[in-house]
């Protein structure tokens, strides 16, 4: 978003991301390609911006209004990520940085069927081709099995467990071996039946979210409960996951990115890729990242793959839903196996990662905020302008010349 003081007149939209107008705003990409990687100077900085995402973590997870937009998030994260590999002996032991969902989810004590991790990010084609040269050293081969290219939609991910064709139990991500149990928002979910059509017994892994016309249908019914509208569709998911008490329910939607089997009970063959689990998974009546306009894509090379993340890029505007970037997986069962898992996430998928959703705005003033820690922070009141779903009035704006979105 460009932000124009409001005695000058709209101009053209710079290509750059970042904040340019705001002071210090620098606009200059880090190793990885994503812009201000290097905003972390010193021990303070580094302090600072761990209190940053552990307030914007903890905010999104509680359902709230969160302080930073994605984008900013992944920017000042990777920031964190870059000051913490120059200085091993000083990472605080409070960081986020090497936990499933930064640290922040509610954990709850339902045990995962096997972990539900975390995707590494990549921002541009460099950092793409810099994954596939990693997977090639863990394979000892060039990858051969093929990809899989699908959207990564910007919801919460959960685990549906399904015995003998019945949904007995939805559970989300907490920290990747224990999650909350929100079994009391079943049959509020498009895409995840109560009922399949066959007697399957398995466990299905995706993404919950509000598409476009569920989420303004959510304020709707919010607003004439007397309750405050959600900012953006991300964060109504994340709180209405959780909610138990309300006098009313909203529907969300349902996309699968994958499968596991559940009780010992074999649900597709051994040596399954994921596009055949996909395959499976929909053919029991569950919907999954294929059936969504974006499709699943099955490809040769990391070329082609690459084609098919501008092709997704490209419809980004017109879905109808929100989605933060795209999923590259390697399809082949064997291959996954091989490459295996780090604490956080898989070796052999990674998340391209999408720019942030621009527009122009006016800013009508600047005023001082105290934050939760008790910091002083200047706000921008900005005219309200539409970002990706959600309507954005304020913004935090921080030392490194960038801006915290805000409702």
């Amino acid at each position: 978003m460009t932000i124009l003081p409001a005695d000058e007149a709209l101009s053209s939209m710079p290509s750059a991301p970042g904040m340019p107008g705001m002071p210090g705003a620098s606009g200059m990409p880090g190793a990885s390609g994503m812009p201000g990687a290097s905003g972390v100077s010193d021990q303070a900085d580094y302090r600072a911006a761990l209190r940053q995402l552990h307030e914007a973590s903890h905010a999104y997870y509680g359902g709230e209004n969160t302080p930073l937009d994605d984008a900013t998030y992944d920017r000042l994260r990777l920031s964190v990520l870059a000051w913490e590999a120059e200085h091993p002996d000083e990472v605080a032991r409070d960081s986020p940085t090497g936990l499933v969902g930064d640290g922040a989810a509610p954990v709850g004590d339902i045990a995962h069927t096997t972990r539900l991790l975390s995707l590494d990010n990549v921002f541009d084609p460099v950092g793409l081709v810099a994954w596939e040269a990693s997977l090639q050293r863990r394979l000892g081969h060039p990858p051969a099995g093929g990809y899989t290219v699908e959207p990564k939609m910007d919801g919460a991910a959960v685990a549906a467990r399904y015995r003998a064709g019945r949904l007995e139990q939805i559970i989300t991500r907490g920290n990747g071996t224990h999650g909350e149990d929100v079994s009391h928002v079943i049959g509020t979910i498009e895409g995840l039946p109560e009922r399949l059509p066959v007697p399957a017994t398995f466990e299905v892994r995706g993404e919950v979210l509000f598409t476009q016309a569920q989420f303004e249908t959510a304020n709707d019914v919010r607003s004439a409960h007397g309750a405050q509208v959600f900012a953006n569709p991300r964060n109504g998911t994340a709180g209405t996951l959780r909610a138990k008490d309300r006098p009313y329910r909203l529907a969300m939607t349902f996309w699968a990115y994958g499968a596991v089997e559940l009780d010992g009970v074999d649900f597709v063959p051994s040596g399954a890729t994921h596009s055949e689990v996909l395959a499976a998974v929909a053919e029991a009546g569950v919907q999954t990242t294929a059936g969504t306009p974006a499709g699943l894509h099955v490809v040769a090379t990391l070329a082609e793959a690459q084609r098919k993340v501008d092709g997704i890029a490209a419809l980004r505007p017109a879905l109808p839903f929100g989605i933060d970037g795209v999923v590259i997986k390697a399809n082949d069962a064997a291959e996954q196996a091989a490459a295996g898992f780090g604490s956080r996430f898989p070796y052999w998928a990674i998340a391209f990662k999408l720019p942030a959703v621009e527009r122009q705005t006016v800013l009508k003033e600047v005023v001082w905020d105290v934050g939760r820690t008790g910091v002083l922070a200047p706000t921008a009141v900005l005219e309200p302008v539409d970002i990706d779903g959600s309507t954005v009035t304020r913004a935090t704006l921080l030392p490194s010349g960038s801006a915290a979105l805000r409702g």
